[in-house]
């Protein structure tokens, strides 16, 4: 195993986009009839091998963001992306995972870690999250941006 870490990265909330022959519908929220939503992207976050600021190791591509007020006292943070596996490490997310924290502000209502599967070598795998955090209904309306935080993570050589 190999250390590695990222940088934070987060973008702001707005409504859906619309559905266009051009675009391909948003992946999140899975079911948008369950409540109010907002959605963002993020073009990529990656993992960079410790001791270099410009070598990627793994990383995640076309990242989709959603929350969603799905019920009393209950918002819903889902992510998409697609996992890329075509830099110098499989990726591990086992024992570290992506910490994801909504924001109203400069205050964070709630985080979330994904644990997500491996990274693996040579491949560009689509990937799911979601997670349903407790907040305040008053404060759904605040949401402003999500923001993929920065942590350490590990890595394997690819075989």
């Amino acid at each position: 195993m190999a250390a590695c870490y990222s940088y934070r990265q987060y973008c702001s909330l707005g409504p859906l986009p619309p559905r266009t022959p051009a675009r391909p519908d948003a992946q999140v929220p899975k079911d948008r009839k369950l409540g109010a939503c907002a959605h963002g992207m993020i073009g990529a976050f990656y993992f960079y091998a410790e001791g270099s600021d410009d070598d990627p190791a793994f990383g995640f591509c076309d990242i989709e963001l959603s929350v969603q007020h799905v019920a009393q006292g209950m918002l819903r943070l889902e992510l998409y992306c697609i996992a890329d596996g075509y830099q110098s490490t499989r990726g591990v997310g086992e024992h570290h995972p992506l910490k994801i924290a909504v924001f109203a502000g400069d205050k964070v209502l709630g985080v979330a870690d994904w644990h997500f599967g491996d990274v693996i070598c040579g491949h560009a795998d689509p990937m799911h999250f979601s997670a349903d955090i407790e907040m305040e209904d008053s404060m759904f309306g605040l949401i402003d941006r999500v923001e993929l935080q920065k942590i350490d993570g590990w890595s394997q050589p690819c075989e």
